[in-house]
């Protein structure tokens, strides 16, 4: 999955000059709190009100493998 398409799992999605802002699903966001962003292998995500990564890819129905891009040999 790249982060273009992870983006698509989220509510008020704002693209940004480093990637994308949106709704956490983890918790009840009233406001934009996730940060979405594309390093070369994997898609980063941050919750400023202190979810955590697994908290917000199982909440989507997704699993941490998913935040990676490539497969690993």
């Amino acid at each position: 999955m790249t982060a273009d398409n992870f983006v698509n799992y989220l509510d008020s999605v704002t693209e940004t000059a480093n990637g994308w802002t949106a709704r956490c699903p983890a918790h009840n966001d009233s406001r934009a709190s996730l940060s979405i962003g594309q390093a070369e292998d994997r898609i980063l995500i941050r919750c400023f009100a202190g979810c955590s990564a697994r908290e917000i890819v199982e909440s989507l129905g997704l699993h941490l493998r998913d935040l990676f891009t490539k497969t690993r040999a």
